[in-house]
């Protein structure tokens, strides 16, 4: 070999050696901690543990809502090349029937893995681990799932949960993630923060399969806080019954503890499960009657006669009349030009107080709701709560006082004294809730005093420790003399004895209170009612409250286009009622 060759192989092999070392220099010192970082991340995984909401329980602490172990396939992808990512797609496929490319497609997330399958039966999970040498990157995860036990019967009061939204994430901060289940509705959405929980987090290292081979560290998540309501389940359970029962389609019902405002009842039809609510979403979602709208707290509707009893103690209190001042009902009232019709037409002859009240006779309320005139209605509407923001743990739609002012503002026209007798009647443009006429009948029960309503009773923290106690609080005070709410409790008993509300009538419970039939249509008769469909129909009230003499409970119920008070709503009211007393839960409160 030249000399000239020999020294160009050495200097070939100089050149090589120097350029592995600086490129090993480049790598291991330069870039060293980046490709220690890369590395790391390779076989490093922090992973969030979900924890488990906390409880929701009846007043007599029966589980309403809970969580239970859910199994749930997930891949991480984001660790998977191509060919290996399309080989675990089709065994996917051929194995479980998921289409993975689709899932990933609509996927919020390309680092975090992907659940594309929940509940997985115990089969299922039995075929995973015959099978997970053929899914690397698939892993089974145990999550919280929630339960509802009474399904429809609580549906609008507890709500359901379901996977968070933007607004959930301004909400609720960092206490979720995008698998977090969060409250949408009810109490699940109201009593968010404190069912909620702590999320906890571990660092695993896995292998190429993404199998988790060692646990680095783990933190434990948290469960949320138990939420313990004023509910009755064997209550809310009647309710339901006895709604389905009457075969009406749409109404709310409230059933209320007289003495402390809690919330013993609460329910609005058509309901849903929460149980299956993003199964059955696109038919629920396309139902008329809106299964999803909580008829109790939302829906407003004309008070209709129930409203006399707030216009009744208005009467009493300025001594615009005597309760024993009659007034002569021949079937209409003439104001000006204009006659006001009587529902019955053939009058209910001479009626003071009680028996206007008992015969829910229009014509006497004309005539002293044009003396009290609209502002005087309207100040003691507002003293019952009428038109307030009422102060409770769920959202409550607010009813509507119109007044002269609106009246010029939103059509341009004055204040006729025909707007204010239809007030008085609880037609025309007033409008009210179901929770505020319930409330409304708390205060003539309790002398003026209306408590403030609430559905909770206590928060206690996982082991059952009781971190906080609700208290029965005074919401407003009617002042008035007592006897003026005794003249109008006696009265409210005639409706049910020998009155509009005898259909509530029962020899079980002494049951007192108001019926009502909101117009709906201007189309008058019984035979044109007849033949209007249903939506033009009249909708039927009924408040009240039990025992008369000791009154523990107050219900109201409204039926949607039930057509009237008297026939639909009191005997539902009548039927609830009875049925607490036959199982004698009314001996417990």
């Amino acid at each position: 070999m030249s000399r000239r060759r020999f020294f160009f192989l050495v200097s070939l092999l100089i050149g090589i050696f120097t350029f592995i070392l600086g490129r090993l220099f480049y790598l291991q010192i330069i870039k060293g901690e980046k490709f220690k970082d890369l590395a790391r991340r390779n076989y490093l995984r922090e992973r969030f543990i979900y924890p488990p909401r906390g409880d929701i329980l009846d007043r007599n602490g029966k589980k309403i809502a809970y969580d239970v172990p859910k199994y749930v396939l997930s891949v991480d992808h984001s660790r998977l090349d191509r060919e290996t990512l399309r080989e675990v797609s089709k065994n996917l496929k051929k194995i479980f029937n998921i289409d993975l490319q689709e899932i990933l497609k609509t996927s919020k997330t390309s680092v975090e893995p992907v659940r594309v399958k929940e509940d997985l039966t115990q089969e299922e999970v039995e075929v995973f681990y015959m099978n997970s040498y053929k899914l690397p990157g698939v892993f089974i995860e145990v999550v919280p799932k929630r339960v509802y036990p009474y399904s429809n019967a609580l549906s609008h009061l507890v709500g359901y949960v379901g996977y968070p939204s933007e607004k959930d994430f301004k909400r609720l901060g960092d206490r979720i993630t995008s698998k977090s289940f969060v409250g949408k509705m009810g109490l699940e959405r109201a009593f968010d923060g404190v069912l909620l929980g702590k999320i906890g987090r571990e660092k695993v290292m896995v292998n190429a399969l993404g199998k988790v081979v060692k646990i680095l560290s783990k933190e434990n998540p948290v469960k949320g806080n138990t939420v313990v309501t004023t509910v009755d389940v064997r209550i809310q359970r009647i309710v339901e019954r006895v709604f389905k029962d009457s075969g009406q389609p749409a109404g709310a019902v409230i059933v209320m503890n007289a003495k402390t405002g809690e919330i013993l009842a609460l329910a609005s039809f058509p309901d849903f499960d929460p149980n299956t609510v993003y199964r059955e979403w696109e038919r629920l979602s396309r139902d008329k009657l809106k299964p999803m709208f909580n008829r109790a707290l939302m829906g407003r509707y004309p008070p209709a006669s129930v409203f006399k009893v707030p216009v009744s103690f208005a009467i009493l209190d300025t001594k615009t009349a005597s309760p024993w001042e009659r007034v002569l009902c021949t079937g209409s009232f003439f104001l000006g030009n204009r006659r006001f019709y009587c529902w019955n037409r053939a009058g209910h002859g001479s009626v003071n107080l009680i028996k206007a009240l008992q015969d829910s006779c229009d014509v006497y309320y004309y005539s002293f709701g044009y003396d009290l005139g609209p502002s005087t209605i309207i100040r003691y509407a507002r003293a019952f709560g009428y038109g307030e923001r009422i102060p409770f743990e769920l959202p409550v739609k607010r009813g509507f006082l119109p007044t002269p002012s609106w009246k010029r503002r939103r059509f341009g026209e004055p204040w006729y004294d025909g707007d204010t007798v239809n007030m008085s009647i609880g037609q025309g443009f007033i409008l009210s809730t179901l929770m505020e006429q319930v409330l409304m009948m708390s205060g003539i029960v309790n002398n003026g005093v209306i408590y403030r309503p609430t559905v909770i009773r206590e928060i206690r923290d996982p082991e059952g420790k009781v971190l906080w106690k609700n208290r029965k609080k005074v919401w407003k005070v009617v002042k008035g003399k007592q006897e003026d709410f005794a003249v109008i409790r006696r009265a409210l008993r005639e409706v049910v004895r020998k009155g509009t509300g005898t259909k509530a009538f029962s020899r079980i419970v002494d049951l007192a209170g108001k019926t009502g039939t909101a117009q709906v249509s201007g189309l008058r008769g019984r035979k044109k009612k007849k033949k209007l469909p249903w939506r033009l129909r009249d909708h039927a009230w009924f408040v009240g409250f039990a025992p008369y003499r000791d009154p523990k409970f107050i219900i109201g119920v409204v039926v949607e286009h039930g057509e009237s008070g008297g026939k639909v709503a009191a005997p539902i009211a009548r039927n609830i009622m009875e049925a607490i007393y036959i199982e004698g839960i009314n001996r417990e409160l």
